[in-house]
């Protein structure tokens, strides 16, 4: 069974169980969000069915609560929400027999209460509903049945527009769909689109680049796009992490050293085609300006750690990547958030961003790597930036993720 898609006018006067992906990164000390990426992608979908006359009810996480935590909540991405969509903010616990027009209500509320329940179901087509961390609920995250049943009881349909969450099953991802009319949204359905195509035939070169920590998230993908890839550009943690494989000293770098059997099984497998650094820029624990230097792999010292590609390594992924024709890219490749070390990650963000739309079919994901693509200001150039970390990672593998297969 195929998937059906949200499109303008399927749906008309129902009310909606809307899951998003905003699960963003927010200051603890400010309570100021960092990246609105996730939140701006929703908006359309949430004009498209008020245009129909639904009433909305958003479903959305922070992090991983145990219960409820108030540095979790999802308070200031509803206000964010609400100044996007210029509607009012309020917050309540307490079901309301009649909601005011135009408000984002964000609703704090224990939501398996059978009081609550009802009276949440007559919020009108103007107003929307926004339910605090779903993640609250020890059942989410457990597929407990009863909370799928009162969440199911709240509309009349439900929409997946969290690609995100897709590969981990839970209530509001797995279960709804089962016990709702269910449709995929327009994110989701991008996301399915463009991901899609690089699992059938792609242009030549096909050019794969990695970075981050953890080689084990990002091993079957590797494998799976690693035998069509021409070549296979490696750097951060897991460049480091084969480095460490093969013999050589990388001081105290971060590396995922459980892993180090694989990341060795990854430069065997797929040694014709891999490229490593040349040259590496090194630091001293605290990073103190005088100890950063450029070296080669086998010249790291024990209390040295490495934190980006040097400049022959940039050089030598730029020219693999301008002659490419597909570009897939997940992870930065050195500690991107701390000048110096954003050089090697922010160059070939704006190579990429050169590539797109035209020379290459470019494909990013992850959220340090969309955050290095905004902040070079190449995002609107790259063909598909994906919501998705761990889920572009997996779809990308071939494996089954439950959110798409509750939805067939």
């Amino acid at each position: 069974m195929a998937i059906k898609y949200l499109k303008p006018n399927t749906l008309k006067n129902k009310t909606v169980l809307l899951r998003v992906d905003v699960n963003v990164p927010i200051n603890e000390s400010t309570g100021k969000i960092g990246d609105d990426f996730r939140i701006t992608a929703i908006v359309p979908t949430i004009k498209m069915l008020q245009k129909g006359g639904n009433r909305i009810i958003l479903i959305g996480h922070l992090g991983r609560p145990k219960g409820r935590d108030p540095k979790l909540s999802l308070k200031p991405v509803a206000k964010k929400l609400a100044d996007l969509l210029e509607y009012k903010f309020l917050e309540t616990h307490h079901p309301l027999p009649s909601y005011p027009i135009n408000h984002l209500i964000f609703y704090t509320g224990n939501i398996e209460a059978d009081s609550h329940t009802q009276q949440l179901k007559l919020v009108g087509p103007k107003d929307i509903i926004f339910l605090e961390n779903i993640r609250f609920y020890k059942g989410e995250e457990e597929e407990d049945k009863y909370l799928a049943k009162k969440l199911a009881e709240l509309g009349d349909v439900y929409v997946n527009d969290a690609f995100s969450v897709d590969h981990h099953p839970s209530v509001s991802v797995s279960v709804l769909p089962k016990l709702l009319p269910s449709y995929a949204g327009p994110v989701l359905e991008r996301e399915i689109t463009y991901l899609s195509q690089l699992q059938g035939k792609v242009k030549s070169p096909f050019v794969l680049m990695m970075g981050g920590i953890k080689i084990s998230e990002k091993v079957h993908t590797l494998e799976y796009l690693g035998k069509r890839a021409d070549r296979i550009l490696l750097g951060g943690g897991l460049s480091s992490l084969v480095f460490k494989s093969k013999g050589l000293e990388v001081g105290i770098s971060h590396v995922e050293e459980s892993a180090e059997k694989t990341a060795w099984m990854i430069s065997k497998n797929y040694k014709d085609k891999l490229v490593l650094p040349v040259d590496v820029v090194v630091a001293n624990k605290d990073m103190d300006k005088q100890s950063i230097r450029v070296c080669t792999p086998y010249e790291v010292g024990k209390r040295e750690q490495i934190l980006d590609v040097g400049p022959k390594t940039i050089l030598i992924f730029a020219n693999e990547l301008k002659a490419a024709k597909t570009i897939v890219w997940n992870g930065p490749l050195g500690y991107f958030e701390k000048p110096p070390f954003h050089t090697g990650t922010i160059s070939l963000a704006r190579l990429i961003g050169g590539m797109g739309k035209g020379r290459a079919f470019t494909v990013v994901g992850g959220g340090e790597t969309e955050e290095a693509v905004r902040a070079c200001h190449q995002f609107d150039h790259i063909d598909h930036v994906s919501t998705g970390g761990g889920a572009m990672m997996e779809f990308l593998a071939g494996k089954k993720l439950p959110g798409l297969e509750a939805l067939k």
